[in-house]
């Protein structure tokens, strides 16, 4: 990792600020734009914006430049703080690196330390963030990419908060300074929001309410903030740690192979006695994770393999529910379009269909199971939109995501027992013994 020359001078402020966001980046031009206004838009609390760019190949180096480039402008408008020339700005995001602009922070209070106290957190802001620029190093082999770009991003953070978030997310005003002090409320040492989960295309409407239902089941954030449960789970598109816990555990360092670096976080911490906290994170941020079927389908390639214990049993059970639909799909349309078959008199629905009337009774039954069928699936599909914090209209539509979320399951234990996983442009080869390294988390997770 390449520091522009004169980076001391661009860094330097009379307190360390409460919380350092890092934001890892790959590729991210069509997001990263709203996820950094939604940044430092935030009040209430003293922080650094730190973007850490995995080798991207699209604007996104750009796009997290030009906010660097907006803040230097304020300072050169207002007279305040350090400013540099728009040369040597330039020189330094080609020489690659580290870009920052820093206007004067407030004095800390007196008897007090910005790095162990939130004495911020409810007060007014009085000074924009600073803002970083930085280029993750090379990839080691053994890393995954997410893994180095965070690391890369928590070795220059100066907060006693670390909140690692991903640059899909958009955060709501006031989130930040709310989540350090519901963490010090709870005494925990990492917390971790669930967004508010975006979906835009049919099949984004379809899947992630079942997938999300299901994660939810599998990990009750009742019995992850239990610390007498071996459950742990967070969520990284918004993982708030502290400086303490993060270095006590040895940060990303420890997990650095994981392709499932949230949960394995949130295990190192609870299982190093420190306390964590996890929740349904609606009022705090919300995120579009996939903007594609096909994202969509590499993404949970990726991860679901490794979020369920038996992804089989899991694809079985939902494709026994999705014959279950098909079969009432199925009769609907008979009776409705072609009435039964072989029936002489006429159609109950349609009247040019002929029925008989001894066949009546029968007919009767054959309505009510397939009613009794639907409204049962219905149910299902609103309980599991409702449990995953979806809008209800949702209902009807993720009635169809079952066979797609076992489709998906059987494709990520697929490729994950061949030990081979894309992402992000990049192929992750594992061996058996790794895979299994990875998957032991649900030994006690379940």
């Amino acid at each position: 990792m390449t520091l522009a020359k004169g980076r001391k001078r661009f860094m330097s402020r009379k307190s360390n600020p409460v919380t350092s966001i890092i934001v890892p980046a790959r590729n991210e031009e069509a997001c990263l734009s709203s996820c950094l206004e939604s940044l430092i838009a935030q009040t209430g609390i003293d922080f650094e914006i730190i973007v850490v760019d995995d080798a991207s190949t699209d604007r996104t180096v750009e796009i997290a430049s030009s906010f660097v480039s907006r803040e230097l402008m304020t300072v050169e408008a207002t007279g305040k703080g350090t400013t540099y020339s728009r040369a040597e700005h330039h020189r330094n995001m080609i020489n690659g690196t580290a870009v920052s602009r820093a206007l004067p922070a407030p004095e800390a209070p007196h008897g007090e330390d910005a790095r162990s106290s939130t004495v911020h957190v409810g007060a007014d802001a009085l000074v924009r963030p600073d803002i970083y620029v930085i280029s993750a190093p090379p990839l080691p082999g053994s890393w995954t990419g997410k893994n180095n770009a965070m690391t890369a991003g928590a070795k220059i953070a100066k907060g006693n908060w670390l909140l690692f978030t991903d640059a899909d997310t958009v955060h709501k005003p006031g989130s930040l300074a709310r989540a350090v002090a519901e963490a010090e409320q709870h005494g925990a040492a990492l917390l971790s929001y669930s967004p508010e989960q975006e979906v835009h295309g049919f099949w984004e409407k379809a899947v992630m309410p079942v997938i999300f239902a299901e994660l939810a089941k599998t990990y009750p954030p009742a019995k992850v903030n239990d610390p007498a449960s071996p459950i742990a789970a967070a969520n990284g598109q918004y993982l708030l740690i502290s400086r303490e816990a993060y270095d006590a555990v040895g940060g990303h360092t420890q997990i650095a192979s994981n392709l499932l670096e949230d949960v394995a976080m949130a295990r190192l911490v609870k299982s190093s006695g420190r306390k964590i906290f996890f929740r349904y994170g609606g009022d705090a941020v919300r995120t579009r994770m996939y903007r594609s079927f096909a994202q969509m389908r590499e993404g949970w390639t990726k991860n679901l393999a490794l979020l369920f214990k038996d992804p089989v049993r899991m694809a079985a059970h939902y494709l026994i529910e999705s014959f279950v639909l098909l079969g009432v799909v199925s009769g609907v349309i008979q009776i409705a379009l072609l009435g039964p078959p072989n029936v002489p008199s006429q159609s109950v629905v349609l009247p040019h269909y002929p029925i008989s009337d001894r066949y009546f009774p029968l007919l009767k039954w054959w309505l009510g199971g397939v009613l009794f069928l639907f409204v049962y699936l219905l149910s299902r599909s609103i309980w599991r939109v409702m449990k995953a914090h979806f809008p209800p209209r949702l209902s009807v539509t993720s009635m169809l995501g079952p066979p797609v979320f076992a489709y998906l399951l059987l494709r990520s234990r697929h490729f994950c027992k061949r030990g081979l996983v894309d992402w992000k442009e990049r192929a992750y080869v594992y061996s058996a013994e790794e895979i299994e390294g990875l998957k032991k988390p649900h030994v006690r997770a379940i």
